[in-house]
């Protein structure tokens, strides 16, 4: 009887990833392929926890030069292919609980992600304040960054009131980058991750890349997970 139900079990995992996708799936699909470039394949499934059934959607990335070349933030890259996929499927976003992310490097381990709808649900919400952020540093306006940011937290996240981000600060950190890389071209957005410190609390580390005329540089971003205020850049 057990191995007919193993049999069973297998049949059902089987006939879940042979289910067609959507047309709004595939286009979502090949949002992430235009982003990440390489090979992208996809499986439809579901699984069932304490009664309860979970509808999932696997994406498969592979031979992606910007993923083999930033190994050091692919939780956030991964987090980056769910959430592009998650906003291109439009109405269909209430079909699945769960995105699915596996990585396959070219020299390295595969690396597999899971995210659940409810959260990239959140960073979609927090998306507005990452771009009214993104504004402020394109305009150079660090007043108005450091107003809108979280002082509090800013100030106590090294346990010490003195620690925090100014706008002098800010202002040196990129007047020296934009004297040796030129004006800011453009800021883009590659992804995120979820953390929680005792100083600083459940928050979100963004990770973006800045574009210089001649150079680019990677940027953390991190928001408070329930004020959605920014309580850090580095």
């Amino acid at each position: 009887m057990k191995q007919i139900l193993q049999i069973v079990i297998l049949l059902i995992i089987f006939s879940c990833n042979k289910i067609e996708a959507s047309k709004t799936e595939v286009e979502a699909v090949d949002k992430v392929l235009q982003f990440y470039g390489g090979q992208v394949n996809r499986s439809i499934g579901f699984k069932i926890a304490n009664g309860k059934k979970a509808n999932y959607f696997e994406l498969q990335v592979s031979k992606s030069d910007l993923l083999n070349n930033d190994i050091k933030y692919l939780t956030e890259q991964a987090g980056n292919i769910a959430y592009i996929f998650y906003t291109n499927l439009k109405d269909e976003k209430s079909n699945y609980n769960e995105i699915r992310v596996k990585i396959d490097l070219d020299n390295g381990p595969s690396q597999e992600y899971n995210f659940s709808t409810t959260e990239l649900k959140e960073i979609e919400e927090l998306y507005p304040e990452i771009e009214k952020t993104n504004n402020f540093i394109r305009d150079a306006d660090y007043k108005s960054l450091i107003r809108d940011a979280d002082y509090k937290s800013l100030a106590t996240q090294n346990g010490d009131i003195a620690v925090g981000i100014t706008e002098n600060k800010l202002k040196n950190i990129f007047d020296q980058r934009k004297s040796e890389f030129g004006n800011i071209k453009q800021i883009q957005n590659q992804g995120f991750s979820f953390h929680k410190s005792e100083y600083r609390g459940d928050f979100i580390n963004v990770k973006e890349v800045i574009l210089f005329d001649k150079n680019a540089e990677d940027m953390i971003l991190s928001y408070d997970r329930k004020t959605k205020k920014l309580i850090a850049i580095h």
